[in-house]
């Protein structure tokens, strides 16, 4: 929970606000970041900030006024300041063509389960003695680049609707180091997450790395032609692609708007291969977990994906209100998408022998949407991507873009991975939103569309 002194700014402030007949809410949003960013084999950035909003929202009817203070709560006056803001704004506010809903705290919550005080307060020097550890073991003579954002986000939740609160408190890091060859312009990632201090290793990166150095030093580079290949999908890729069939197709607001690719679908329809389920599961450790959302209301395990089939859309508060729906827990920036693991074999070479030539991509970039309605996506290999033939990695491959419907991508799903697996999908800009994913290590997908070969790295 959050110190007292804040805590009863607010709670008084709600009072006051419910006494007065004010339907308001009051959402306290206060991060502590730290990034350090590496260039050239050197620290390039290393910066911190503390910030504290206070997003305010008031209902007049079928008005709403919203606003938000930047900056220390130094008192009840500006507490005060902010409610009287949101609520001129509500009044001149154009009516909705609905009836707004509340948010209302359905029970007391006071989580802080993935709340690492040593990665909160991470000294600096740690970030770079790792670095430093990687570029010593991977040699000088590459060019070493890549970020480090870590940090603590906590948020508290009260209405005028009833007096219960909600408080969070977790911290999250994504670490990332990219290797490049100075003259042949290859590039090697790796990527750690984790909310605790001891989740990123030199070790792993080293591995990593390392592992993939022979195959980029030691063979030329491959062209592929464009045509449907069978692709062997790192969790990164999985679990971006995933997040992205989501947005599109699993939110309310694009079905009930028609604009996402389940448009005319109905709960029950098949979508994907029935290896394939996926649950919004707050409980899932592998991601960040977040017990409530920013309606206030509980989160619990929410299926999406059963067996292949559609199996729930996601409603926000906005969406629900405008469509009469249900709300489902989801007025928030991150998920906790949850893929479930498969039964392939542990090591994903073992997967694909006997499949002949199989694009290994351990994650896509420079992604995008060319046809939303019908489901399409478009994204790059480019870090670490190789080709295996039958099981054994011959060489690196040349930038390949695939092209395709998720529908498509995730239909043919020869093998998923028996062990499941972290990945960060934070953005780095805005307010401090941390997002994770629990993903199989593999997925092998057949007869995927790439449609688009560079000849270079």
């Amino acid at each position: 929970m959050l110190e007292q002194e804040t805590r009863e700014l607010l709670l008084s402030a709600r009072d006051r606000a419910a006494a007065s007949g004010v339907r308001a809410t009051f959402v306290l949003h206060r991060e502590k970041s730290h990034l350090m960013r590496i260039g050239n084999n050197s620290v390039s950035l290393n910066t911190s900030e503390e910030l504290t909003r206070l997003d305010v929202r008031v209902i007049d009817g079928r008005r709403e006024g919203t606003h938000t203070s930047l900056g220390h709560l130094t008192g009840r006056e500006y507490v005060d300041e902010a409610l009287a803001i949101a609520a001129a704004k509500a009044k001149v506010a154009v009516p909705k063509d609905y009836e707004p809903i509340q948010e209302c705290v359905e029970e007391n919550i006071d989580e802080a389960d993935q709340d690492d005080p040593a990665l909160a307060g991470l000294d600096p020097s740690v970030k770079s003695g790792i670095y430093a550890e990687v570029i010593d073991a991977l040699g000088k003579n590459y060019n070493f680049s890549g970020s480090w954002s870590s940090g603590r986000t906590e948020i508290y939740l009260v209405s005028t609707c009833n007096s219960n609160e909600a408080c969070h408190s977790g911290t999250d890091q994504r670490f990332t180091v990219v290797l490049k060859h100075p003259e042949k312009k290859w590039e090697l990632q790796n990527e750690q997450t984790g909310w605790k201090a001891v989740d990123v290793k030199a070790d792993e990166a080293i591995s990593a790395l390392g592992s993939l150095l022979p195959v980029y030093e030691g063979t030329a580079g491959v062209r592929n032609e464009p045509g449907l290949y069978t692709l062997l999908l790192g969790p990164a890729a999985v679990a971006e692609l995933m997040l992205y069939a989501l947005w599109t197709g699993a939110q309310g607001r694009m079905y009930e708007e028609k604009i996402g690719w389940t448009a005319g679908m109905k709960i029950g329809d098949r979508v994907f291969s029935e290896s394939i389920s996926v649950v919004d599961d707050p409980g899932d450790d592998l991601t960040f977990r977040f017990g409530f959302d920013r309606a206030g209301r509980r989160r619990r395990p929410f299926p999406v994906i059963d067996g292949g089939n559609l199996a729930g859309l996601m409603y926000d508060l906005g969406t629900a209100a405008k469509y009469g729906r249900a709300q489902t827990g989801h007025t928030l920036e991150s998920t906790s998408m949850s893929i479930a693991a498969g039964n392939g074999p542990e090591n994903p070479m073992d997967a694909i022998k006997g499949l002949g030539k199989v694009l290994v991509i351990p994650a896509l970039h420079y992604m995008n949407l060319p046809n939303m309605s019908k489901g399409i996506i478009t994204g790059s290999s480019r870090f670490c991507a190789t080709i295996a033939m039958d099981g054994v990695v011959t060489a690196p491959i040349f930038s390949t873009r695939l092209t395709d419907s998720f529908r498509n991508i995730f239909g043919d799903v020869a093998a998923v991975s028996p062990r499941r697996v972290s990945v960060n999908l934070s953005s780095t800009y805005g307010r401090r939103a941390p997002v994770a994913a629990g993903v199989p290590s593999y997925m092998v997908c057949r007869n995927v569309r790439m449609t688009d070969c560079a000849d270079s790295f």
